[in-house]
């Protein structure tokens, strides 16, 4: 690994697999920003409105420096840069940080210069992010169950005592190492007869006042704002409260899981199965 790579396609673009990245734009870079501001009718300035990141178009741009791999190298490099609708991962290391973000390859050039019968060749690879964002690397799952209280000493007391089940707190918390708010995809397995709640210490909710069955899993997703159970039936009409919780930038969040109405399953579970930090 150099401190500058590319990596797309099964590929790794860095001077140590015979390609050399010299360039990347768009990466490190702010996308396009929309915004809403409204001119005033009668003033100086603007009535400030929303603004909304648009894709982000990453270029990288470098050379094959082998007469021996020349074409074997040119090879694998079309054979990563052919042109689909599919989104995968564009993985670049700069700065000391490993981001990923979904990318389609829009642009290729591999023109055939001076220096090509000794082996140089260059090329240029750009894509398209439709998510502006950038993740880190998937954290380790994290998981809880509802509240339980610890089981207590037993009497008569024996000696040495036995203090009985440590209880749970039903809480986790996710740590966001990136320089953008990071939304959470979680799953929620029931049994819950009367629904659960997701809170946060700074007063946020997401509510759901509606059974999940026994074995039951609701996938919740709160960058998309989405509440699906079965892969595709919407449950997102059983929320009574939806603040879409994301972590903020450079923080950690607490979330606490519970049941409404005082039924308890200890069955029942809150899982981050693959939490990622996000970055502008």
């Amino acid at each position: 690994m150099t401190d500058l790579d590319v990596v797309w396609g099964g590929i790794n673009l860095n001077a140590g697999s015979g390609f050399n990245v010299e360039s990347v734009t768009g990466w490190d870079d702010l996308p396009e920003i929309t915004s809403y501001d409204q001119p005033r009718a009668r003033g100086h300035g603007d009535h400030v409105g929303d603004q909304f990141a648009r894709s982000r178009i990453v270029t990288a741009s470098g050379s094959i420096l082998s007469s021996a791999a020349r074409d074997a190298l040119s090879l694998s490099l079309l054979a990563a840069s052919t042109v689909t609708s599919d989104v995968a991962d564009l993985t670049i290391t700069t700065f000391g940080r490993t981001l990923s973000a979904g990318a389609r390859l829009i642009q290729r050039s591999l023109p055939i210069v001076a220096g090509y019968g000794s082996g140089y060749a260059p090329f240029a690879l750009q894509w398209k992010c439709p998510d502006p964002l950038r993740y880190g690397p998937a954290q380790p799952p994290v998981s809880t169950g509802l509240p339980t209280s610890s089981g207590g000493v037993v009497y008569p007391l024996v000696y040495p005592l036995t203090y009985g089940t440590a209880g749970s707190p039903g809480r986790m918390t996710l740590t966001n190492n990136g320089t953008a708010a990071a939304s959470i995809v979680a799953q929620i397995t029931g049994g819950l007869p009367s629904g659960f709640e997701i809170s946060t210490s700074d007063g946020q909710r997401i509510r759901y006042e509606f059974a999940v069955s026994a074995g039951e899993t609701l996938d919740l997703d709160t960058g998309e704002g989405t509440l699906i159970t079965g892969g595709t039936a919407d449950r997102r009409g059983y929320l009574t409260v939806s603040d879409w919780i994301q972590v903020p930038p450079l923080s950690s969040l607490t979330l606490q899981f519970t049941s409404l109405g005082g039924a308890y399953d200890p069955a029942a579970t809150l899982t981050v199965p693959a939490f990622r930090s996000a970055s502008w």
